[in-house]
């Protein structure tokens, strides 16, 4: 095997594709990300698959973003048994590869399950391993001449108009900026292992977050070319209450929490979502009067981070702006995160201290004023 820790050794070439979604209202979730997110419908709902493993998928796209969303129609496709665990959610990460054969060749080689082996239809291959949980990566290969967009099944997406970049409407969502995955207590330093030794990610932070009694432990490991980073989350003993541990238990195990989306302007961004109807969880009043002692925002007025939400952090490198959307799903497991980065390259950490410092100030104000 290839001495990966040589700085000689070449990465395995992996891309972000797309994230597929598994649904159980496919129409539904169409209409949610084209109506509120701006999102373009660039292929319609079709049925795709085997008589076992029947399906109807849709994509959708903005920036260089590409949602695959599938709703299952038999009860081989990998979805049903996905629905009926965790509910709606991310199936699979898609990996683009040079060639799909060889990667997964590689990957199971290096200890990944090996899921699907390579199939080739419509001028793709494919191949399916695992990841995390019942989260799977399907390794994508497109020949020279196969649309950029082509996904095996379904018809070649409808071409951007000419005079703009794909989904750059009134939004202006550009890439995936991470995934967000909870993983049970005690498994955070295997996934991350797994990773670095398997797929040749590399961790580029980590840190431990307390508050009060709650907190967790995260790692955030990327891809050679930076397009896939995941934030591993794990709560901090198997008993801890808080939101990850709640994540865990109302997913039904490891999992895509969040799904972040880079902006070049999140108070655009978020305003023009929130004018569409996404409904984006709220701030505190107290935070942001506490943030002029904690910085000073390189872009946009304090007004309009306190009248959108938007939470504000900074490192070493620049800042960042976030908000949270409400979660939509069924069991309150699933959200989108929207972030703006000026140079920063952390995750808003100090963000969970500030709001819930926020938070008891607000208490502690109500309690006097009753």
């Amino acid at each position: 095997m290839t001495d990966r820790s040589s700085p000689t050794a070449a990465p395995l070439p992996l891309e972000l594709d797309h994230v597929e979604f598994y649904l159980s209202d496919l129409t539904a979730e169409t209409a949610r990300l084209t109506s509120e997110y701006g999102f373009e419908l660039l292929v319609p709902p079709t049925e795709r698959g085997e008589a076992a493993e029947r399906c109807l998928s849709a994509l959708v796209g903005q920036g260089t973003i590409r949602l695959l969303l599938t709703q299952p129609l038999a009860g081989g496709h990998p979805a049903t048994d996905y629905l009926a665990r965790h509910g709606d959610g991310v199936g699979a990460l898609a990996l683009r590869v040079p060639d799909a054969a060889d990667a997964y060749r590689t990957l199971t080689g290096r200890g990944a399950d090996g899921l699907r082996p390579p199939q080739a239809a419509h001028g793709c291959v494919t191949a399916v391993v695992g990841a995390f949980g019942d989260v799977v990566h399907t390794l994508v290969e497109r020949g020279p001449d196969v649309p950029a967009d082509r996904i095996p099944g379904l018809p070649d997406a409808a071409p951007a108009g000419h005079d703009q970049e794909r989904g750059s409407s009134t939004v202006g969502l550009r890439s995936v900026d991470h995934f967000a995955v909870c993983v049970p207590s005690g498994e955070l330093r295997a996934t991350v292992r797994r990773y670095c030794e398997v797929f040749d990610f590399r961790m580029i932070f980590e840190e431990r977050i307390e508050v009060g009694a709650l907190g967790m432990d995260s790692a955030v490991v990327q891809s050679a070319d930076h397009s896939v980073t995941l934030t591993l989350i794990e709560p901090l003993s198997p008993d801890a209450g808080g939101q990850i541990a709640s994540f865990l238990a109302d997913h039904g195990g490891a999992g895509v929490q969040h799904v972040a989306f880079s902006s070049a302007d999140a108070v655009h961004s978020v305003s023009a979502m929130a004018e569409l109807g996404v409904p984006f969880l709220r701030t505190p009043g107290t935070y942001f009067d506490a943030l002029p002692a904690r910085l000073t925002p390189l872009r946009h007025s304090l007004d309009q981070l306190r009248a959108l939400h938007l939470l504000v952090d900074q490192d070493h490198d620049g800042q960042l702006f976030q908000i949270f959307t409400r979660s939509q799903h069924p069991r309150g497991t699933f959200f989108f995160e929207v972030i703006e980065r000026i140079r920063a390259r952390t995750f808003g950490s100090n963000n969970v201290r500030a709001l819930y410092e926020a938070v008891e100030l607000q208490r502690s104000a109500s309690e006097v004023a009753g």
